[in-house]
This record gives C-alpha cells, structure tokens and sequence, in this order.
C-alpha cells in the first residue's frame, strides 16, 4: 500500500512572502487559459531537453479510475487546507463521480533535480530546478535563449484547476530510480489562525509530502514511495530511466466541453504555438515529439507540413533557417547598426483546411500573418498583415530574431510573463534594447501591410520579348511568388521516389510547382510538378487537380471574371505508366511525382492546385 501524504501549509517568513498574489503574477494573457496552459508548459519543457535530442511531449485527458480517486484522496491529499476557501472547493473536487485530470509530460529532459528545500543548497549544488519550479516565485531561468521565465509560467497550471491543485511526479537525470519524487501542491487565499496570542499568518500555498521530523515542512516522497504513489495514481511509467517530468493537474477545467473537443483543441494548440519545432526537418536538438491522448485514445497530431496554412509557414521557415528562398531579407537597425534577425515570405495557393475544432479555431482562413520567434522558435505572437486580393491566395511569413547576445536578449526582455508579446516601451527610453525591438516591429509592420498590395505595371523584360517569353516572364513572376513544394513534402533531386522515412497520416499531393513551358497546338502549356506520397495504407484513389488564372503584372493579383477559366487538360506521370486526359486521374494506391498540364489564357498566368482523393 502506498505511502500517505501529509499537508503543510506554508506560513509567512519573519520578512513576508509574495501571498495569494501569486494568481496574478501572469498577467493577462492574450490566449485563452488552455492554450496558455499549453505555451507555458511546453516551453518549459524546451528549455528543459537533453542535447543531443529534442524532448518527447505527452499531453492526457482523462478520468481517473475510482481506485485512483481513492488513493488521490485518501494516500496523496489526505488532508483538506484549514481555509475555508480551499476547504469548499476540495469538498466538490471529492464530491464529483467523475473526476477529469490533465496531464503534460515530457521525456528525454532533465527532471527536477536539486535541493527540495529553498533555504538548504549546498554550495556545489548548481541545479536548483525543483526548489525554482515548487518552490520559489518567478525565478530567471538559466536556459541559453530559453523559451520563458520558469515560475510565472506555472501559475497557468493553477489556473487551469478548479481547486488550483497539481500532483507532480518527476525523475532527474542520471539520478536513477531512488531519485523519483512526489508531491502535491495547492495555490489559495491567504489566511490567519490564532498561535499563542498572536495572529499566525499563511501565505495560502500548501503542500502534501513527507514532512521533515525537524521543522514539519514536507519534502517530496521519494524512491519506491513515489513510484508506487505515481503507479497508483496513472502517471506515465519512466522505466528504464526515461527522466523527465509529469505534472497532473487535478479537477481539470474544460469549459463544459467534451474531452474529445478539448484533445483536439490541445493538438491545435500545439500545432499553431510550436510548429516550428514539429516539422520533419526541424534541427534533432529542437525537434519535439508530440502526442495527445484522451481517456487513453491517441489523437493524430498532423505534420506542419501537411496541415494548410502551416505548410506556406514551415516553407518560409525552411528558407528562414537556410537564409534562401523566395523573399528572404535581413532587417537591420540603424545607428548603431545591427542586425535583428531573418524575414521569409511565401505566398502560395489557399489549400483546403483539415479543421480540428468545430469552431473559434486558431487557423485563420486565409493566412496573412508573420509568425515572430527568438532563436529558440517557439512562436511569440502572430503579426497580422493585409489578405491577397484574391481569396485563393495566401501568404505566410516567419521572423526570426538574430542570436546575437545582445539583440536576443532585448527581445527576450521585452517579453511579458506569459511570453506572447514583444512589448518595447518597457525599455528606458534610449536604450539600445527598446531600439532594436522598435526598429524589428516597424519593419516588420510595414512588410506584413505592404503584402496585398500588388505592382500594376508588367514587367518590363517579359513585356518585350516574343510571346511565349513573354508567358514565361508572366509565369515566374506570379508563380516564383505563388509557386511552391506546400503541403510540407520536399522534392527529392531524383524522380520518382519519395524518400521521406516514415508513411505520412493522410495520402496527400504536394503543392504543384511550376516547371516550365511548352508549344502546344493552341498556344503555351505549363506544366507543374506535384509529388503525392500515399499513407500505409495506401488509401490514395485519385489526384484531383484544378486551375486558377492570375492577371498579368499581379504578384498576387484578383481574379478577372470575363476572361475564360483555365482547365486541366493532362495528368502524366513522370515515369510514364499512369495518365489522364482532363483534371482527374486515377492513381488506385500508387505515387510518385506527376505533372500537370494547363494551356495559359492571354495576358494572363495560371496557378494549379492539386489533392488526393480517398476511397470512401
């Protein structure tokens, strides 16, 4: 039988404490509390990873067991706290047949290591991750270009409970199984009882561990204790060393909303805050590797790059990274000079959304936004832009800020607690960290208002040429811009073969890309290449395929309805063994890289937008 749990309810040192305040120390987030619930802890998580590897991220929703609301109960919170407050809402939590829980897990990281007492460090000591995350308030994190300030994050944790309750179960690095630690920890309101004719005054923070037979403060349980409370309770098993941190947060909030809906809004969540870190080609050290589960049944959580818009995103964060691609700048300040980091712009068709909630999703339905990020790529905020005229189109852009020490730091310090803003005018007015913010927002402003606006004079070269030359130069100047390998899947030098390692969810066409032209018997074809890689189970029927027109001198321009609509004439694999006449080809289970052939109206350019149809 596991251990039982004792409660400590922390007083008021002789020089104060922060009190019930703590709630607020978040601010006012501009997310809803799910989704900073989700920011804040995952970006703890990745300032927490183990080089060489990104960290495995684990997120559940489920109801505990009633053997695991017994033992939560009776061996874990064994003890209500004395304040009335605190009192009424764990007598509901007890009182609910059904008692739903979140958990956020991570593998691969380096746990809670350190000292469990605040006031007992020992000098050689430099990890202090337990006593920052359970103990203290607002300590700085020692992350190089970390994700955010660990402590404030947590109090999103407390939030998200309706008892404002969490039980954590974590295994430090290197420390082996008789390190694992439990303990359980409640946030509520300050109160008073009376101690030897003085007023004794209690900061509304308790904890239920093993208490210290000197002073009574309780410790986390420990070794085979902790293990057994952890099994007891559900938590992921860490066999074999796998050290990390799982934090349940009890009496789980969702809004009245089924836990199907919440798992898939947490998948959205994580999708659109940390895409960057998700995508197939992210750096190993970066990568994360994320699931979902509710009441034990996996979610799908998509690739980025197959899930519209942040195939356009992972695109421009390629060429970001890489500092090439289709509009790659750097921004600099001036005075002193400097560089602020790297801006990647793709637009690209508007590909059909897979949506993952029924409603008040995170995905715009046409993207016009630069998502901002610091070195570290988790996503601050998105700038919104001016749309495409066109409703087809779409753009997507990505800025990255320079890891330089310096310029990283001002956009880290201009951060607020919940780390979804770059705000300036924190700054003193001439320093050089407000000026660097000041200077990358401008910039960024004005690009991401100036991307619908479209040039109305052709271009010259193009205009005075023969006229196929003339298509031509129409086509590369739309289609460089328009034009691209979306839907996440990277063309391979060879042809034919998919070379990407594991099946994709979904059989899906990569966004069409244009190729070249040719002399047809009516005027000028272009062609444009898309490569479709089928799912395991090969579930792919048909590549479907359907053409737009785009006015000539129009980066991105609106669609003229008088002139006639563009079709599909050809399907052809590039091997020769599958083709169609017309927009629709049947693939029967088969992939590989295909063109797709569409004659060009006058004065005009096309774009293609292709998808793989499956069996019903």
């Amino acid at each position: 039988m596991p251990i039982r749990l004792s409660l400590h309810s922390e007083k008021y040192a002789s020089t104060g404490n922060i009190g019930d305040n703590f709630r607020r120390l978040l601010g006012t987030p501009s997310l809803d509390p799910l989704q900073t619930v989700i920011r804040e802890a995952v970006q703890n998580i990745a300032d927490a990873a183990l080089p060489p590897s990104g960290p495995e991220v684990l997120i559940r929703l489920r109801r505990l067991t009633r053997g695991q609301r017994r033992i939560l109960h009776s061996h874990v919170l064994s003890t209500n706290p004395p304040e009335p407050g605190s009192r009424e809402v764990f007598d509901a939590m007890r009182s609910r047949n059904a008692l739903t829980v979140m958990e956020i897990c991570d593998f691969g990281t380096k746990g809670l290591g350190g000292p469990t007492r605040s006031d007992r460090i020992p000098v050689a000591d430099d990890t202090t991750d337990f006593i920052d995350f359970l103990r203290n308030i607002g300590t700085a994190r020692d992350t190089d270009q970390g994700g955010g300030t660990y402590g404030f994050g947590k109090v999103a944790l407390y939030r998200a409970s309706r008892s404002s309750t969490i039980v954590v179960d974590t295994l430090p690095q290197g420390a082996g199984p008789r390190a694992r630690r439990l303990i359980g920890c409640h946030v509520g309101r300050s109160f008073e009882r009376p101690d030897r004719g003085y007023r004794a005054r209690f900061t509304g923070r308790h904890w239920w561990g093993v208490p210290d037979p000197k002073d009574g403060i309780v410790d986390p349980a420990t070794g085979r204790a902790a293990r057994e409370l952890a099994l007891a309770l559900g938590f992921p098993a860490r066999s074999g060393g796998r050290s990390g941190t799982s934090i349940m947060i009890l009496d789980f909030d969702s809004g009245e909303e089924d836990l199907q809906s919440v798992g898939r809004r947490v998948v959205e969540g994580l999708l659109w805050n940390f895409w960057p870190r998700m995508m197939h080609d992210a750096p190993a050290a970066k990568r994360f590797a994320c699931r979902v589960e509710v009441d034990g049944s996996p979610l799908e959580v998509p690739l980025p790059e197959n899930f519209p818009p942040l195939d356009l995103y992972s695109k421009a964060m390629r060429a970001a990274r890489a500092g090439t691609g289709n509009d790659v700048r750097p921004l600099f300040s001036e005075r002193p000079v400097r560089r602020l980091g790297t801006l990647a712009v793709e637009p690209g068709q508007r590909a059909p959304r897979r949506p993952l909630v029924s409603e008040n999703s995170l995905f715009p339905a046409a993207s016009h936004q630069i998502a901002l990020m610091r070195p570290v790529e988790l996503v601050v905020k998105y700038l919104e832009g001016t749309a495409l005229p066109d409703e087809r189109l779409e753009w997507a852009g990505v800025f990255v800020a320079s890891s330089d020490e310096e310029v990283e730091s001002a956009f880290s310090d201009s951060e607020p607690p919940a780390h979804d803003d770059w705000i300036p005018d924190g700054f003193p007015p001439r320093s050089r960290a407000k000026h660097y913010v000041r200077s990358a927002l401008r910039q960024l402003g004005e690009t991401a208002r100036d991307m619908g606006a479209a040039p109305t004079d052709p271009t010259p070269s193009a205009a005075n040429g023969p006229p196929l030359a003339r298509a031509s130069g129409r086509l590369g100047d739309v289609l460089e811009r328009v034009g691209g390998d979306g839907a996440g899947i990277r063309r391979q030098t060879g042809r034919g073969g998919s070379g990407h390692g594991a099946r994709p969810d979904r059989a899906s066409a990569s966004r069409p890309l244009f190729e070249r032209l040719e002399i047809g018997d009516d005027g000028p074809i272009a062609v444009f290449a898309t490569e479709v890689r089928q799912d395991a189970a090969r579930s792919g029927m048909s590549l479907t395929a359907r053409a737009a027109v785009v006015l000539e001198g129009m980066v991105a321009g609106r669609l003229d309805e008088d002139l006639p609509r563009p079709t599909v004439v050809a399907i052809v694999s590039t091997d020769g063994k599958l083709s169609s006449t017309g927009d629709r080809l049947e693939l029967a289970g088969g992939e590989g890289e295909f063109e797709i052939r569409v004659p060009v109206p006058d004065d005009c350019a096309v774009t293609v937008m292709a998808d793989v149809l499956s069996q019903a």
